[in-house]
Order: structure tokens, then sequence, then C-alpha cells
């Protein structure tokens, strides 16, 4: 098995801890679809894994079914040790530095092909990291291998803000609960130091507010970090935080506002004013919110 390529390594690995954690003796596996969907790769990666469990007899088929035999022992894992990055944070950068550059926009139909050609990766984690990606609702599949960048219309951003709402209100409530001695809060003074600085020169800087706002939600979420929260939380902040690149028109101006808010949310958390940070976190939402929005009517009407 020394020859197999490191996603199915980890995808082994990945259902040898689930069966371990989930599974009893004699359950029965789901099919290649449903554990497919579970694992985030494609049908045939989740086959693949599924027979290599069988003949390492954690699985036996029985007629039309497959049962657990065995459990997980620690000496079914591959050693990890030694891989490297997957294709598919490769492909990942790629194809998210394609969206900021403008080179895919909301709209533009791209094929497995072209994006394996570009990237520098075979069609095989393409097509995995599009499969995972699809799940947010930003692209949709297409015959014959093609896929298409969606727009945002007033229901996606709807949809997107209340998720994010729910989670940034969260984040800032646990934020406000750490003890004075936390390593938490000095950070929080360096990004308000930050932020004023930039203010100075964001006439001529404004486009490094990007890195700021980023700082200043991932210092929010990583309080109390929560991998779930994590993972879903990346495409929102995605969106959020970048989608003024379609739409350069009024950057100045939004990051403007932005870091005003940003100033004001800060200051009120290191005075430890719950209800002002929300009040202001909750207004600097709204803004994005309607931020968003524009770029939705731009985009719909640049098409």
């Amino acid at each position: 098995m020394s020859r197999q390529n490191d996603l199915f390594k980890k995808t082994v690995n990945q259902l040898l801890h689930n069966i371990s954690l989930n599974m009893s003796l004699d359950d029965i596996i789901e099919n290649d679809s449903a554990i497919a969907k579970q694992l985030e790769v494609s049908r045939s990666t989740a086959r693949k894994t599924i027979e290599h469990l069988i003949s390492l007899k954690v699985i036996i088929k029985q007629d039309s079914q497959r049962i657990i035999a065995c459990l997980p022992t620690e000496q079914m894992y591959f050693d990890l040790q030694d891989v490297g990055p997957p294709k598919e944070e490769q492909v990942e950068k790629y194809f998210l530095d394609a969206i900021l550059s403008g080179k895919i926009k909301p709209g533009d139909h791209f094929s497995e092909l072209e994006l394996a050609r570009q990237s520098g990766c075979n069609t095989i984690a393409v097509r995995e990291f599009l499969i995972r990606f699809s799940r947010f609702g930003l692209i949709e599949k297409e015959p014959r291998s093609q896929w298409q960048m969606k727009t945002f219309d007033r229901a996606f951003v709807d949809q997107l803000f209340e998720v994010r709402h729910l989670f940034e209100m969260h984040a800032l409530s646990r934020f406000m609960s750490l003890d004075d001695h936390n390593p938490q809060w000095p950070k929080l003074q360096q990004l308000l130091d930050d932020h004023r600085t930039l203010k100075k020169h964001l006439a001529t800087k404004f486009q490094d507010f990007s890195k700021l706002d980023q700082r200043f939600h991932d210092l929010l979420q990583a309080a109390y970090p929560n991998q779930f929260i994590h993972q879903f939380y990346e495409i929102i902040s995605f969106v959020f935080h970048y989608h003024y690149q379609w739409d350069k028109g009024d950057e100045r101006e939004r990051n403007t506002v932005a870091i005003n808010e940003h100033i004001e949310i800060i200051s009120h958390m290191l005075l430890k004013d719950l209800m002002g940070a929300t009040v202001s976190l909750e207004r600097h939402l709204s803004t994005a919110k309607r931020s968003l929005l524009n770029t939705a009517l731009y985009t719909k009407s640049s098409e």
C-alpha cells in the first residue's frame, strides 16, 4: 500500500476513525454514495477505501450487505507523518486566487480539465476539491465535467448572513467571557493599534484593510475554537471578506466605513462593554450584508 496516494491514505484513516467512534460489530456499512458524502470524497475513492477495509477484514460482505466484522486496531492506520500537503489544497489555493483576481467571476463556466491544467494537479484532485467545495452552494455541477460559479441573489445573501450573524455573535459572547489574563486580550489591543495606524494612511493603503479584516474575525473565532464552526466559517469569511474583488468601484469608501466599525467594536470589547460591542458588531454585520447585496446586483447587471 506504500504507493497509494495521500488522499486514499487519509480517507482510509478517516473511515477507520469513524468506525471506531460510531459503529459496533455486525453494524451495516452504508452504500458508496453515502460514505463518499460522509467523507467528502468521490464515490470511486470511497469504493476503493471500503475495498481496502475489506482486505483488512474490518468489513465483510454478506449477501448484498457489508458488515463490520472487527473493530479497527492501531496497526491498520496509515502513517501520515511523511504525507505532504494534499493536492486538494493546491487546487483550492489556485481556485480561490482565481476568484479573487477576477479570472473566475460569478456566472462563469469552467471545466475540471481546464482547472487541472491551470493548477498543475490531476483531474482526480480537482474533482475531489470541487465536490467538497460544492456543498457551500457557490458552484454547481453541470454535464460532462463542467461547473459554474453561481451568482449571488438576495436569498443566497440572506441565508449566508443568517449563519454568519449566528457564528459571530456567539464568538463575541465567548470572547468577552475570557478572564483578564487570557493572552487573547493583548492580541486584541495590538489589533486595535494596527487599525488606528492603518486609518492614518487609509487614503493610499486602503487595500491593506482586507488583512486586518481577516485578523479581526479570525481572532473572534480563535477565543474558543470549534472545528465544526471553523469549517463553515471559512467559506462564509471568504464570501464576505473578498466579494468586493468583483466590484472595486467604491472599495476605498467601504474600507473606510469598515475600519471605523472595527475600531468601535474593539474599543467596546477592551472596555469589557458587551452591550456596546454587541450593538457595534450588529451594525458592522448589517453594513457587510448591504455591501454583499450591492455586489450581487453589480455582478448580475454585468452579465
